[in-house]
């Protein structure tokens, strides 16, 4: 994949193949024969490739040590409405691939690929790397399923890695993490005609106080990349009868935090603050952040000279990589992401596929020159 045409051929390649979460397989199938050498979309690789459920990765490389990581996710959200054609029937029209998932995050698993293949074909002639570059395509991002953790254990040891998503070229250190609770307020089933209005019986009164403490609350110093962690009340559900002060009420929490805090202090602050119980529906994902001063953030603003290391606000498979200093980045823009009629330009491509090669060499000869 050397030219823009050819960059544009695979991705819409890749774009007719429906690939909503869980239903992965024909596409890792079409990637597997495409990279051992056994289709004709692509330059025959012959590259071993290595599969897990609907996961697969390739390495590359001439030593063991270091070890890069270059994922990107091969699944997309069901097609939103308001589609003004088939989602999975690639329109290209003034340079610009219109798809679903030709945005997130097709265009980076091209570009990723593309800058892989470029190394393969470095190494063959000759050319060094000084190091492994590994690369996952993997299953389930959009639902946090079974895919980049289900086989990192596999891929591991790692030293370094970049997430592909749409992020028009910037080099994202640090995002969100996502913790959900169930909180429920429990009051006393009585008349109305019997109960007075500040009366503590009635769970949707004390579920509505603590909505708004919630919004309210102080979650401290702004991170300085990332800003405030913020919490929405997202679901609302009590009361059994239009003449029965409710004696239960429960009301779901979506929190996007920071670095700043960590999940199961911020829990505990939460609980001291609210008369409803709090109960920890999910946790897991947690916020992320690389110092500027590792290799691989050197490496992209080497690569990348007129881009700034930001903080994104978005999920994605760099919460699985806590301990490896990673960076999110890639071809496109996030605002398209999950909208009818998404896009990418083929220029974005072409500038994704070299900007990749480039800091994977900077990286190497980083680690390298640091005598990794």
């Amino acid at each position: 994949m050397q030219t823009p045409e050819q960059l544009r051929r695979f991705l819409c390649d890749l774009v007719a193949i429906r690939s909503i979460s869980r239903e992965e397989g024909p596409i890792v199938d079409h990637l597997s024969r495409v990279l051992s050498g056994q289709a004709g979309h692509a330059p025959p690789s012959g590259l071993h490739v290595q599969r897990e459920l609907n996961n697969l990765w390739i390495e590359i490389g001439d030593q063991p040590r270091p070890r890069l990581l270059f994922n990107s996710h091969l699944d997309t959200v069901p097609p939103a409405e308001g589609w003004s054609a088939d989602p999975w029937t690639p329109r290209v029209e003034g340079g610009r691939i219109t798809g679903l998932g030709a945005n997130d995050a097709k265009g980076c698993v091209t570009a990723l690929l593309a800058a892989a293949l470029r190394i393969a074909d470095g190494l063959a002639r000759g050319q060094r790397l000084g190091g492994t570059l590994v690369v996952a395509l993997t299953a389930e991002e959009e639902i946090s399923g079974r895919g980049l953790s289900e086989v990192l254990p596999r891929l591991r040891p790692l030293d370094a890695a970049i997430v592909g998503e749409p992020t028009s070229l910037t080099p994202m250190i640090a995002q969100r993490g996502l913790l959900i609770l169930r909180c429920t307020a429990i009051g006393r089933s009585r008349h109305p005609a019997n109960t007075p209005a500040d009366s503590p019986d009635n769970a949707i009164h004390t579920a509505a106080a603590d909505i708004l403490r919630l919004r309210d609350f102080d979650f401290g110093a702004p991170h300085p990349l990332l800003g405030t962690c913020h919490a929405h009340v997202t679901m609302v559900s009590g009361g059994v009868a239009r003449n029965v002060v409710p004696d239960r009420c429960e009301f779901w929490a979506d929190i996007r935090t920071t670095p700043n805090q960590p999940h199961d202090a911020l829990v505990e602050r939460i609980r001291a603050e609210l008369s409803s119980e709090v109960h920890v529906h999910s946790g897991r994902l947690g916020p992320v952040q690389t110092a500027r001063s590792e290799p691989i953030v050197q490496a992209c603003e080497a690569a990348l000279p007129d881009a700034s290391p930001a903080g994104s606000p978005a999920m994605s498979d760099m919460v699985f990589l806590p301990g490896i200093p990673a960076v999110k980045i890639g071809p496109g823009d996030t605002r398209r992401s999950h909208t009818p009629d998404e896009w990418v330009l083929e220029s974005e491509l072409a500038a994704g596929a070299g900007a990749y090669e480039r800091i994977a060499r900077e990286y190497f000869a980083r680690m390298a020159s640091a005598g990794a």
